[in-house]
């Protein structure tokens, strides 16, 4: 019923649209609405995203995106109804606004709106062509499909402003041709919601056959848990975080010789309430490791900080853990490092910080609330690799001299994880941290694995060799959730559909192996 309601606001909003579009009645409210379905999207778009990713918002909703969602919903009824109204009283004088600049300021206005609505439009036929056709565009991919549905609304709507503010007839050829570009944008934009279905099946199959179908049963059993895969009122009014503890900044290493003087490393911890019970996490330990490269990112907003406080309502404590980087060509240019986290380090050394966590989990675990008996290690693109190695290195039992072998490894979620990629930033190390596929074997721990298909910067290529790593050594302990035309960080909007669908395999993966 909730997707029900989803799916009548979809309609809802794209109808107003064109009635903002056709009908000739009060333009002036239609431009409101209109600009509100642009640019208020837009803001809701990015409110939603930037209060997902703070730690320290403990609701994980802005109150500036409802307000405006709940205001698009409201300006479209009362110009519904005003329509009706017109078309009621069709033989009275037709009443509205119409486009009259007699300054110089107000044309000279005019005219730059026309040029910002026609730049959108291309920028939108842009953005269109890059999620159809996959070229590489670096960083830019990050901002395409998991927002897509935003985009058709918005550039629908800016087809529509274009109209309305350069007069033209929608039936003339330019006017014909606007609307063609905005209702062609519309459709390419909801093909990751058309596609919805087919990822669904796809991604059950897939968990089924790798780990059974005993998590049918869990949703009796686990009120915690998301009831659906996907929510579309989610989507556009955010997903609220449930009550969670939070401390940041704890330290944990400091280097005084060698490569490691002058660093410093630290972590942030999510814990469950105290007063919370029977929660599924049951205090097993959830390790996040940001990705970036190998030498930029950290914990915090840059790790998408509403996994952690996700899964740290669920009863899990949540590690988000900082490691050394290398200082040489930032993968993100723009990006402050911190002196103290950075260095001449290469993936060993990498390996042997999170290390030095993993001896400190060991030694104040208790502290914490977190069991060392069921550990899970998780990252995206660097930190899925450096998850990898540290949750295979320490199952394989080949480097205890650096990893704390009193943690018990559950299970692993990669995402995107770039195994065997450090060497394109010019960072080495043993083989087998380097690549983790190496150290698999027919008793590495279950791997649960996000990747888009779309991702041109960790080719998708590498989550299948390392599926056939588990498969080849005769480990069927693997499932690879894969996304239809997601790309690189397309996890990074929580109430995205791809996230949405990920976190609910995740906490399943989670309870499952605890």
């Amino acid at each position: 019923m909730w997707n029900i309601y989803g799916g009548l606001l979809i309609l809802t909003m794209a109808g107003n649209i064109f009635t903002s579009i056709f009908n000739q009645a009060q333009e002036k409210l239609k431009l409101i609405y209109l600009t509100l379905s642009s640019l208020g999207l837009m803001v809701v778009m990015l409110m939603n995203t930037v209060v997902s990713l703070s730690p320290t918002n403990e609701s994980s909703r802005s109150a500036v995106s409802m307000s405006l969602m709940l205001l698009l919903l409201i300006t479209g009824g009362v110009m519904n109804r005003e329509a009706l109204l017109h078309r009621l009283h069709a033989n009275n004088k037709v009443y509205g606004f119409r486009f009259t600049a007699k300054s110089k300021g107000k044309k000279l206005a005019r005219v730059i709106l026309i040029v910002v609505l026609s730049l959108s439009l291309l920028a939108g036929l842009l953005l269109a062509f890059v999620m159809l056709f996959n070229p590489d565009v670096s960083l830019l991919e990050i901002i395409i499909s998991q927002y897509s549905l935003f985009y058709s609304f918005i550039f629908l709507s800016c087809s529509g402003l274009l109209l309305k503010l350069s007069r033209l007839d929608w039936q003339s050829i330019k006017g014909a041709s606007v609307l063609l570009i905005g209702n062609g944008l519309f459709l390419v934009f909801s093909l990751p919601l058309i596609t919805t279905p087919s990822l669904l099946n796809e991604s059950e199959a897939s968990y089924t056959e790798a780990f059974g179908d005993e998590w049918r049963t869990f949703d009796d059993e686990v009120p915690e848990f998301s009831q659906r895969p996907v929510s579309i009122p989610a989507y556009f009014f955010g997903i609220q975080s449930e009550p969670y503890n939070l401390t940041e900044d704890i330290f944990y290493y400091e280097g005084t010789e060698g490569v490691d003087d002058g660093l410093e490393l630290r972590f942030d911890v999510y814990t469950p309430l105290a007063e919370a019970q029977n929660l599924p996490g049951e205090g097993s330990t959830l390790v996040r490791i940001h990705g970036g490269g190998w030498n930029t990112g950290s914990k915090g907003a840059e790790n998408f900080a509403q996994v952690n406080k996700y899964f740290a309502a669920q009863g899990y404590v949540v590690f988000d853990v900082q490691y050394g980087l290398n200082d040489q060509d930032q993968f993100v240019n723009l990006a402050d490092v911190p002196d103290e986290v950075s260095g001449e380090f290469s993936i060993d050394d990498m390996v042997r910080h999170l290390g030095e966590f993993t001896t400190y989990l060991a030694d104040n675990h208790e502290d914490f609330g977190a069991s060392i008996d069921s550990v899970f290690f998780s990252g995206g693109s660097a930190g899925g690799h450096l998850a990898n190695a540290v949750a295979l290195g320490l199952a394989s039992g080949q480097y205890t001299d650096i990893l704390d072998e009193r943690l018990t490894v559950s299970g692993i979620i990669p995402i995107y994880p770039a195994n065997g990629l450090a060497g394109y930033q010019e960072i080495n190390g043993e083989d087998d941290l380097v690549d983790p596929a190496l150290l698999v074997d027919e008793n590495s721990p279950p791997a649960l694995v996000y990747q888009g298909d779309h991702d041109k910067i960790v080719d998708p290529r590498v989550a299948d060799l390392f599926e056939e790593a588990y498969l080849n050594n005769g480990n069927t302990d693997i499932a690879v959730i894969r996304l239809p035309y997601g790309e690189h960080a397309s996890d990074l909007n929580f109430p995205g559909f791809y996230s949405q669908i990920f976190m609910y395999y995740m906490e399943r993966f989670m309870y499952q192996y605890k």
